[in-house]
């Protein structure tokens, strides 16, 4: 199916802005596999998440900038309010 990247602190969803890590979700196996430290510098995104192609980014909100960035990779963009990863998935997925 793919993977999700969710903008984090710790297991809560939050803003990008206000991301501390990028937690990788691989859909067909339905568990978290890798949590990646967000990088400083937006423009170093592309090259993280080149490897695991994402076909959504789920946060509570993105700068326009780094929005642009995302869609020009061709990533989906899904906002939801902040909360816990898991309660999420159960939403989502259920």
């Amino acid at each position: 199916m793919g993977t999700i990247v969710f903008t984090c602190k710790g297991d809560t969803i939050v803003s990008y802005e206000d991301a501390d890590e990028l937690l990788v979700y691989d859909m067909d196996s339905k568990r978290l596999v890798h949590k990646l430290k967000k990088p400083q510098d937006p423009f170093l995104l592309e090259d993280l998440l080149e490897e695991y192609d994402p076909w959504v980014v789920v946060s509570e909100g993105v700068s326009p900038e780094i929005g642009g960035l995302l869609r020009d990779m061709g990533v989906k963009l899904e906002f939801t309010r902040k909360r816990k990863i898991g309660e999420f998935l159960e939403e989502v997925f259920l």
